[in-house]
């Protein structure tokens, strides 16, 4: 009688710890979410996912939940909490300061889960956006207008819409280095081969062209 090999005895699935299951189940879920979207259903999920409903809503009661957990990761665990001190680093000329913050953000916001989910979070309106550019726009936007007026002895706005104008500004420029990304993972064309030699392009054009416009408008 022959005894049973190794590969012909049946292979017991390993049971994943709380934590790791969880975890698994959310870094499948970016992978669904960033390639089709957040419409699909629990069930579509779960299916999508390896996993029953029921193991599904043990980790999380909700679709929403998910969602939010998803963001989370992809959105607010990487951000680096030292752009800000970087930013306002006045020992440090203002273009090497914008520099070496746009090139490690590019990091982080050009990643093509990130943008694909960006993108369809828009388009479902969900508040997650709204969270996420408005904390890009009191930790970064007002920040580097703050700098801009510091460097090149720009009055402060002395109205909403004067502010408008500066944060626009700042806008425009930091919108770029996001759209390349869009560039690369929405439309399928390719991004810049050296992304830090047109970082260094984009720094010099806003540094040249911002503070005149600014100097302009508040004449």
């Amino acid at each position: 009688m022959n005894m049973p090999t190794d590969s012909s005895k049946p292979r017991t699935r390993r049971r994943l710890a709380p934590a790791d299951r969880e975890q698994q189940i959310v870094e499948k879920a970016i992978a669904v979410f960033a390639e089709n979207g957040f419409s699909a259903s629990t069930r579509d999920l779960a299916e999508a996912l390896g996993v029953t409903q029921p193991l599904l809503y043990r980790y999380f009661a909700t679709k929403e939940d998910l969602v939010e957990r998803v963001y989370e990761e992809v959105f607010f665990r990487p951000w680096n909490n030292d752009w800000e001190k970087w930013l306002t680093d006045r020992g440090t000329p203002l273009g090497d300061r914008l520099r070496h913050y746009l090139k490690d953000y590019a990091q982080f916001i050009m990643r093509s889960n990130l943008v694909r989910l960006h993108m369809f979070a828009g388009l479902a309106h969900s508040p997650l956006v709204h969270r996420f550019i408005d904390n890009l726009r009191e930790t970064h936007f007002k920040v580097i207008a703050q700098e801009l007026r510091h460097e090149f002895g720009i009055r402060h706005p002395a109205s909403p819409d004067e502010e408008a104008d500066e944060i626009e500004l700042v806008w425009a420029t930091h919108s770029t280095v996001f759209y390349m990304g869009v560039r690369q993972w929405i439309y399928g064309l390719p991004a810049p081969k050296d992304i830090n030699r047109t970082i260094d392009m984009l720094v010099d054009s806003f540094l040249v062209g911002a503070p005149g416009a600014l100097k302009r408008l508040r004449s």
